[in-house]
């Protein structure tokens, strides 16, 4: 493809005109999309990845086959997204509407390390944004689509909009989608030899119904799989207006073994696995010269005969990878068809390395500094800061209660990691007890609520004490937590692990830990700007600096940092729970798969999922602690949430374990826990 030549600063000069009324337009057009039903998914309420993860956008389902293709090659993880309204694309998450307040916002909480447009889909705004945070941008699988075209013909703001993005086009790499792989089949195959329609438009059935009915009998059984499913009604009323007997795949049962009636293909990420076997196969589209024809990259990876009209011009790597029959017009559409089913079958082909290639190509991922998330609230910070040093403030001695206590708590309020370092630290030791304040668990019930392992407790213990208490560990629910600790030592306690303690100064103890976690170790920024409860100079009074996941940005974060013991891990899938049992890793959850989390960062869970391979098709996303309602069996859980469920609830419930860098037990930090309470971590070397 023809690089375009960079702009002028004329050029740049009416990209940043256009892109401010872009600006004021979006302003205008952001309250219609927020009450939009199908808009506001786009635009409220977003899930995003982890910091530096590869943003990997395709419009719609035919690009997909390209993302899965890429996807599995991007470390450390890709996101996909997906922006059509009409056509589901499964696995793929809502992507934000390219509106100012949607995208920036977007982005400055995912972080992405770069953007991957996968073909023709440029979206302006979020291009704009991308290169104002030093995001990357590449657009892969490039083909002279009709919005690359359309964008190329825009003179000067095409090459505003095009500055500074690499284009990997199928050109250099070859088609993306040929490396894509099959789908999985869920319903029954389609009888050998079939002739299939792939992505049909209007006008495409009836000349693919005309040719088949010049096909000597028997004739094959015929099965249309249309480009937009929201045709299949009408294209049904068409079919059966004209005498012919139709049948709806979805309906059930095997396709026809002769030629006396048509199947409507009406489900939908199938059509790679439905080709397997079949005669040939017909590619929508080919008739129009403006379209240029959809990709045959299915049944070119199939080994199946491809048959089209005169236009290609739109995926010509995937047409130029196997033979094919044209037709020149739809009457030569029957010869074409007979040619294709008297020819030998081609054997499937192995995926091509145009992935390989495409991933050699990308430029590397950005570090994305973090944004604080409420920068207006700056004024307050000193006023929170008092409140919050007069409700922590504690002249008093601290309190001792006559076994050793390791503190385990965070810098920033939510999500730190603090509750799975308490889970580990008390598995590991013998004797131990978790105490926390049992945060928004029910009202009614004593103050003070012990939790033992395989006895449900009578009063709710809060989701984080609960889910410890199910893996085994005694617990001491309590908002006061020298009492808590004081219940649990009558209990029997031999060693109290404080779970959230760290600005709890009243309960003395042996031992400091202060989590932190790498992607947002500052938390955006102080209360109420971000989530930080105290100054960095805060982390002087740990002992040990325990860095839970992967950092996104080491030299910022090492600027921050005392010389203390540090413990890096980071959380691992380890098992599933479903019904109160234990399920290995390698099931999965029935899909499509919705993920529902009531957590301060749910992108740990659905980077997880993604990372095993599991498709997300929706997300049902509410507060920290916040009650989830309305949720059905076989929707995928944090372990957290689900603690809030009873134990035999139909939910799969995803459960972590710590993987530590320095091993099963750092070495260090064993030394340094019996030195401070003359305790041994089990599994110490």
């Amino acid at each position: 493809m023809r690089p375009l030549p960079p702009p002028s600063p004329a050029d740049r000069l009416l990209g940043a005109l256009a892109f401010a009324l872009w600006r004021m337009l979006g302003a205008l057009v952001l309250p219609v999309a927020l009450l939009h039903p199908r808009l506001r998914r786009h635009t409220w309420g977003l899930p995003v990845p982890e910091p530096g993860w590869t943003w990997i956008h395709g419009d719609s389902a035919g690009e997909h086959r390209a993302v899965r293709a890429l996807a599995p090659l991007l470390v450390p993880g890709a996101w996909p997204t997906r922006a059509s309204l009409r056509t589901p694309v499964p696995g793929a998450l809502p992507a934000p509407l390219d509106l100012p307040f949607v995208v920036g916002r977007w982005l400055d909480r995912a972080r992405p390390g770069r953007l991957v447009l996968v073909e023709g889909g440029l979206w302006p705004g979020w291009i704009a944004a991308c290169r104002a945070r030093g995001i990357p941008v590449v657009l892969v699988n490039a083909r002279p689509s009709r919005g690359l075209q359309r964008w190329r013909r825009a003179g000067p703001l095409g090459r505003w909009l095009l500055a500074g993005v690499r284009v990997v086009s199928q050109d250099a790499v070859g088609d993306l989608k040929l490396a894509a792989p099959p789908p999985r089949l869920q319903g029954p195959p389609l009888p050998p030899g079939a002739v299939v329609g792939c992505s049909t438009r209007a006008g495409d059935e009836a000349a693919l119904l005309a040719a088949w009915h010049r096909l000597p009998a028997p004739r094959p059984p015929l099965a249309l799989a249309p480009r937009r499913l929201s045709r299949v009604p009408a294209l049904i009323d068409e079919l059966s207006a004209a005498g012919v007997r139709v049948r709806r795949r979805s309906a059930g049962g095997d396709a026809p073994a002769s030629g006396d009636d048509i199947v409507i293909i009406d489900t939908f990420g199938e059509l790679g696995a439905l080709l397997d076997g079949a005669g040939a196969a017909f590619i929508g589209g080919t008739f129009s010269p403006a379209l240029g024809g959809h990709s045959p990259a299915e049944a070119v990876r199939a080994g199946v005969p491809v048959v089209h009209g005169p236009h290609t011009q739109a995926n010509p790597a995937a047409f130029a990878a196997a033979p094919t029959h044209p037709a020149a017009t739809p009457a030569a559409l029957a010869p074409a068809l007979a040619a294709a089913l008297a020819a030998p079958r081609g054997r499937p082909l192995p995926g091509p390395d145009s992935a390989r290639h495409t991933l050699l190509r990308l430029p590397p991922p950005a570090v994305v500094p973090a944004r604080a998330p409420r920068p207006w609230l700056r004024p307050l910070v000193p006023l929170v800061r008092a409140v919050a040093a007069r409700g922590r403030g504690w002249s008093g001695r601290p309190v001792a209660v006559g076994v050793p206590v390791i503190s385990v708590g965070g810098l920033t309020a939510g999500g730190s990691g603090k509750t799975p370092v308490a889970a580990w630290l008390a598995a590991h030791l013998p004797g131990a007890w978790v105490v926390g304040r049992g945060h928004r668990r029910p009202a009614a019930g004593p103050e003070l609520r012990l939790g033992w392992p395989g006895r449900p407790p009578v009063h709710g213990l809060g989701d984080e004490l609960e889910m410890i208490r199910r893996r085994g560990i005694p617990v001491v629910s309590g908002p006061d937590r020298v009492a808590a600790a004081e219940a649990a030592v009558a209990a029997g306690a031999q060693v109290i692990v404080l779970d959230d303690g760290f600005q709890h100064r009243r309960l003395a103890r042996s031992l400091d830990i202060c989590c932190l976690d790498g992607r947002w170790p500052g938390g955006g920024g102080p209360l109420p700007v971000g989530t930080r409860r105290e100054p960095w100079s805060g982390l002087g009074r740990a002992d040990v600096l325990w860095i839970h996941n992967r950092v996104a940005d080491p030299a910022a974060l090492a600027r921050r940092l005392p010389d203390r013991l540090r413990v890096h891990s980071r959380p691992r899938p380890d098992h599933w729970r479903v019904g109160g049992a234990v399920v290995p890793l390698g099931a999965r959850p029935p899909a499509p798969v919705t993920v529902a989390a009531g957590l301060a960062r749910p992108e740990g869970l659905l980077c997880a999922l993604l990372g095993l391979g599991i498709l997300i098709d929706d997300t049902v996303l509410v507060g920290d602690h916040r009650p989830l309602q309305g949720l059905r069996p076989g929707w995928v859980l944090s372990e957290k949430d689900a603690a809030r469920l009873p134990p035999g609830a139909p939910q799969w419930a995803l459960c972590m374990a710590l993987e530590l860098d320095e091993g099963p037990v750092p070495p260090a930090l064993a030394r340094l826990v019996q030195a401070r309470t003359g305790l041994r971590l089990q599994g110490a070397p």
